[in-house]
C-alpha cells in the first residue's frame, strides 16, 4: 500500500498514549454462549458471576479461567448481578429479584415494592443495600435484601446507584440527572448534568467520583458531587460502565468493544477496541488489577497481563530445596497453579525462557553436575509424589549458584505455555560430592512441593530418587515469558464478519480514527469522499489478511463539512459512514 504521510494504518490490538497499557491488555474469550451477557460481579479475586439473556448464569472459582453454567429458576433475561461475598448475592431477572446464600446453587425470589426490572444493585454494608430499576425508582433494604422500600423516583429511566457508605450515595438516569443523598435516602438533591443518558456512576471515596454516558460523556467530581466537570476522552460513542481502582486508575467500557483506561485521574486516556460487540459492564476484583467486562452476543473480555515476569510467592521462609547440595543427589517437584501465575501478573500465552529463584543464604559457590530443570503443564492441584512422565527438559548440564538475591536461569529450550494451565517444575541434579547448603526464599504452601535427597554415589538423582516427602513450604519462583502477541493459543482475534465502524471521534478536528474488520483475505479499499462525491483521500488499496484494522485520518487540509467513508471489498462497495469535520 502506498503510504500517505497523514495516514497511518495499524492493527487495532491496542491504542495507547504513554505506557498506560504497558502491563495489561483486554482480550476476548469464549464463555460458551452467544446470548447477550448483561452484568458481571466479582466479590473476591477468584469467585465471579456473569448473567445474561434466557436465564444464563455463569460462575467461576479460579479468577475467570473456567466458567460453569448454573441452574437458575427463570428463563427470562437476567439484567444485573451483584454479590456481597462468594456465597450471598442477587440477580435481577425479568421475573423479579432473586437472592442466593449458597453461591448460586439455590435461589429465592424477593418481593419488591415496584413491578419494574431492577437494573443496578449496590450494597454499602452487609445489611444495607440499594437498587435502581427501569422506571427510575431507587430502592433500599436494611435487612440484607430480604425486604425493600422505595426512597425516590428519578426524573428519567434506568436508574443506576452507587453508595460509599450507608448514608451517602448517588444515582443517575437516562435524562442526564444525578441525584445525591447524605442521610440514607431520607432526602435527595437532584441536578441535571446533561441531556444525554447517564449510564454508570462510581465513587472511590466520598469526594472523588466518575459518571459516564452517551456521546462519550465522562464527568468527574472531586468534592462529592457539588461540582461536576466534563473531562474529555476524545470519543463520542456510547459509554456504558465505569470502575475506579483508585483515584487515578479508571476503566470505562462501551460501544463496539471500547475499553478506555486512565492512570492520571482522567486527564489522559488510552483506549483499546477489545471486541466488535457492545460492552455493557466492567468490574474488577476488590483490591486488585484484575478486570472483566461483558456484553452483547456472549462477549466476555478479560484484563490479562502482558508483562513477561510473573513471580509467585513473597514470603522469606528459608528452604534448602531445590538446591539441596549438602547431599550429592536431589530431586524436587514444585506445583504452581494457573490462577497463582495469573494473579502474579503473568500466565499469558508465550514461551517461558527463564525461571528465577531468590537465594537467601550461600555459604560457597555451588556447582551442580547433572543438573536438570523440567517443566510440564498439569491438571493436578496438589502433589503426593514425584511425577515420572510428560516432562520437557528445558535445562541439562551443570549449574553454579553464584550469588545472593534473585537469580534467573536461562533455559536452553524455551517452554511453550498457554493460559489457564497449572505448571509443574522439577529441579534435580547428580553430584559426585557435596559441600555446604544453599537456601532460597519460600512461602508456606502445604502439599505443593515434593522433595527427596540422597548420597547415591554412582546413582542419578533425577532418576533413582523415587521417594521423598511432602514439604510444608514451596520455593518462590519467577517465570520470564516471551509473550505471544494476541494469545493465539487461547482464542482467535479474527473477526466473524466484514464491518465498517463509525469513526471516532465524530465530529472531529482534524484527526479521527476509522476501524474496520476483515474476516478473510480480500482486496480492500477505504476511501473518503466529499458531499459532491469527489474522492478526497485513499486510505487503503491492497489485499489484507483477516484481522481488525484502524486508520488515523488527518483532515487538516480539507474544508469543514460532511464527508463519507466507503469500504469496498473485492471491488464491491460494502459500507459507507458519514463523518463530520469541524474546524
Amino acid at each position: 500500500m502506498r503510504r500517505i504521510p497523514t495516514f497511518l494504518i495499524v492493527i487495532v490490538m491496542l491504542f495507547v498514549s504513554g505506557n498506560s497499557f504497558a502491563q495489561y491488555n483486554w482480550e476476548s474469550f469464549n464463555i460458551g454462549t452467544y446470548e447477550n451477557l448483561n452484568s458481571v460481579s466479582f466479590p473476591n479475586i477468584n469467585t465471579g458471576y456473569i448473567v445474561g439473556n434466557i436465564g444464563k448464569v455463569y460462575k467461576t472459582t479460579n479468577a475467570g479461567f473456567n466458567w460453569s453454567l448454573k441452574t437458575f429458576p427463570s428463563n427470562g433475561n437476567n439484567f444485573y448481578v451483584y454479590f456481597l461475598n462468594s456465597t450471598t448475592g442477587f440477580i435481577s431477572n425479568q421475573g423479579g429479584l432473586y437472592k442466593t446464600v449458597d453461591g448460586g446453587d439455590n435461589w429465592s425470589q424477593i418481593t419488591l415494592p415496584t413491578a419494574y426490572n431492577v437494573t443496578s444493585i449496590h450494597f454499602s454494608s452487609a445489611s444495607i443495600g440499594w437498587a435502581g430499576d427501569w422506571w427510575g425508582d431507587v430502592l433500599k433494604t436494611t435487612n440484607g435484601g430480604d425486604n425493600w422500600v422505595n426512597t425516590v423516583v428519578m426524573p428519567g429511566y434506568n436508574s443506576k446507584v452507587f453508595f460509599v457508605n450507608d448514608f451517602t450515595g448517588w444515582c443517575v438516569d437516562t435524562y442526564g440527572y444525578v441525584t445525591k443523598t447524605t442521610n440514607g435516602g431520607t432526602n435527595y438533591v437532584q441536578t441535571r448534568l446533561t441531556y444525554d443518558t447517564l449510564s454508570s456512576v462510581y465513587f472511590i471515596s466520598s469526594t472523588v467520583g466518575i459518571i459516564v454516558g452517551d456521546s462519550g460523556k465522562i464527568l468527574k467530581t472531586t468534592n462529592g458531587g457539588n461540582v461536576w466537570n466534563l473531562i474529555s476522552s476524545d470519543l463520542y460513542g456510547k459509554l456504558n460502565s465505569v470502575y475506579m481502582e483508585s483515584p487515578s486508575k479508571i476503566t470505562v467500557c462501551g460501544h463496539d468493544g471500547l475499553v478506555l483506561f486512565s492512570t492520571d485521574g482522567g486527564n489522559t486516556w488510552a483506549y483499546q477496541i477489545s471486541t466488535s460487540s457492545e460492552l455493557e459492564q466492567v468490574t474488577y476484583a476488590p483490591a486488585s488489577s484484575l478486570g472483566w467486562a461483558v456484553g452483547e452476543l456472549g462477549t466476555y473480555v478479560k484484563r490479562v497481563a502482558t508483562s513477561a515476569n510473573a513471580c509467585v510467592g513473597s514470603s522469606t521462609v528459608k528452604s534448602d530445596y531445590p538446591f539441596y547440595s549438602y547431599y550429592m543427589d536431589s530431586r524436587t517437584d514444585m506445583l504452581y497453579l494457573a490462577n497463582e501465575i495469573y494473579l502474579a501478573g503473568g500466565g499469558v500465552a508465550g514461551n517461558i525462557t527463564k525461571i528465577g529463584f531468590t537465594f537467601d543464604s550461600l555459604y560457597s559457590s555451588q556447582t551442580l553436575n547433572g543438573f536438570n530443570i523440567k517443566l510440564k503443564t498439569t491438571t493436578v492441584a496438589s502433589l503426593t509424589g514425584f511425577d515420572n512422565s510428560g516432562w520437557t527438559t528445558v535445562y541439562s548440564g551443570t549449574y553454579t549458584v553464584t550469588g545472593l538475591g534473585q537469580t534467573f536461569i536461562d533455559l536452553q529450550t524455551p517452554f511453550a505455555y498457554t493460559q489457564g494451565n497449572n505448571l509443574l517444575v522439577e529441579v534435580c541434579f547428580n553430584n559426585s560430592s557435596y559441600t555446604t547448603n544453599t537456601f532460597v526464599n519460600s512461602s508456606p504452601v502445604p502439599g505443593m512441593t515434593y522433595h527427596g535427597h540422597q548420597d547415591l554415589g554412582s546413582g542419578n538423582g533425577c532418576v533413582d530418587i523415587t521417594a521423598g516427602s511432602i514439604m510444608a513450604n514451596r520455593p518462590n519462583i519467577c517465570f520470564f515469558t516471551s509473550v505471544i502477541s494476541g494469545n493465539q493459543n487461547q482464542h482467535s482475534n479474527v473477526p466473524k464478519d466484514f464491518k465498517l465502524y463509525q469513526n471516532y471521534p465524530n465530529p472531529f478536528n482534524p484527526m479521527t480514527k476509522i476501524k474496520f474488520d476483515i474476516p478473510k483475505s480480500s482486496f480492500v479499499t477505504l476511501k473518503i469522499y466529499d458531499i459532491l462525491g469527489k474522492e478526497v483521500a485513499s486510505l487503503v488499496n491492497e489485499k489484507l489478511q483477516p484481522n481488525s484494522y484502524a486508520i488515523d485520518f488527518n483532515a487538516s487540509g480539507l474544508n469543514s463539512g460532511a464527508y463519507f467513508c466507503q469500504l469496498s471489498v473485492d471491488n464491491v462497495p460494502f459500507a459507507i459512514k458519514k463523518m463530520l469535520f469541524i474546524k
